[in-house]
């Protein structure tokens, strides 16, 4: 007796989640319901509470609200592999370029003042910079979906890996460099007047408890204007005319990660507002509540730009570029520009 197998008349595909388009990506794929809740397939609910019967997410982290926050997608699609090759190549840019100038000597024809600004000020950028990676990993461990919380991570690490890209750049300089020493860049950080505003900001969001607070304010007023401040207007426009062409290398990788973190902190305002109209008014609110510490930390630079030789409007004309940018963001995602908002930087 024999029996035949029927097979299919078509493919059919197994699937546990909706595609945003029509075939499902290799990012979401990978990234999709790793984290389980009981509003996908955790049906039994959550097995494991804290001490205070918290369960690991909870829909009370943040003010922000979403009917299904597995709708969001990364325009970037970004998950570990592609991540790990852009992270490589950036690292291996700054090597080559270090090497580059070791061969030629360079920082041999590089002006005082600049290897002071290096020493000083930009030694001192690695503490913001993990200050934002700290920030960042709170956001990937409260954020209420693994789709939502990717781009945070990688953030974060990116973040870190530019702090790291600070301190080894300095040793490398410690080397090319009779005399120079970062050993004065933590005290600049904790004391300097230049610093405080900005130490009193990352303080303030690593004390913030809500993650969509803490995400939205790095990403739409944190790095565009405070972050640009330091690596474009201080770093990529000075350090031609001094004469260094390795610094803009780290800060380009900078550069670059910002462009797509910004990315997707726009998507998930656009997604955010299809979820909840209510929404816009949060995120309002906290652009208004957060703009006053961001500016004051803008402004407090001033005085490296007359330190750089700068001449004395520059700190109006980089305000103007800084806010009128910021301006074009927040008009891009429909949020309010907050009220009597005039903006100048006086050295």
């Amino acid at each position: 007796m024999s029996t035949s197998i029927r097979t299919p008349a078509k493919h059919v595909a197994f699937r546990y989640f909706t595609p945003a388009k029509r075939r499902a990506t290799q990012y979401e794929e990978v990234t999709m319901h790793v984290q389980w809740s009981p509003k996908n397939y955790a049906t039994q609910g959550y097995f494991n509470h804290d001490v205070n019967d918290r369960p690991p997410w909870s829909d009370d982290s943040t003010l922000l609200k979403a009917a299904d926050w597995w709708g969001y997608r990364d325009p970037g699609e970004d998950w570990f592999r592609p991540f790990v090759d852009r992270q490589a190549a950036i690292e291996q840019a700054i090597e080559l370029a270090i090497a580059g100038a070791r061969r030629s000597d360079m920082f041999g024809d590089v002006a005082p003042e600049w290897i002071r600004f290096l020493s000083t000020h930009y030694a001192a950028c690695r503490y913001p910079a993990y200050g934002l990676f700290m920030c960042m990993c709170y956001v990937q461990r409260e954020a209420l979906s693994d789709v939502v919380s990717a781009p945070t991570v990688f953030q974060a690490m990116e973040k870190d890996r530019h702090a790291q890209d600070i301190a080894l750049y300095c040793m490398e300089l410690e080397s090319l460099i009779p005399g120079f020493s970062d050993a004065g860049a933590e005290k600049l950080w904790m004391e300097s007047p230049v610093w405080q505003p900005a130490r009193r900001l990352i303080e303030k969001l690593l004390a913030c408890r809500d993650w969509g607070e803490i995400n939205l304010v790095v990403n739409l007023l944190v790095e565009p204007l405070l972050s640009t401040l330091l690596t474009r207007e201080l770093v990529l426009r000075f350090a031609p005319r001094f004469g260094d062409s390795v610094t803009p290398v780290i800060e380009q990788g900078a550069e670059a990660d910002r462009e797509m973190r910004l990315a997707s902190a726009k998507e998930l305002v656009r997604f955010l507002r299809s979820q909840d109209a209510a929404n816009d008014a949060v995120v309002n609110r906290w652009v208004a509540d957060w703009l006053p510490e961001v500016r004051a930390a803008v402004e407090a630079f001033a005085p490296v730009f007359a330190e750089l030789g700068a001449p004395p409007d520059r700190p109006a004309e980089v305000a103007a570029r800084l806010f009128g940018s910021w301006k074009a963001l927040l008009a891009e995602l429909r949020l309010d520009l907050p009220d009597g908002v005039h903006w100048s930087i006086r050295s």
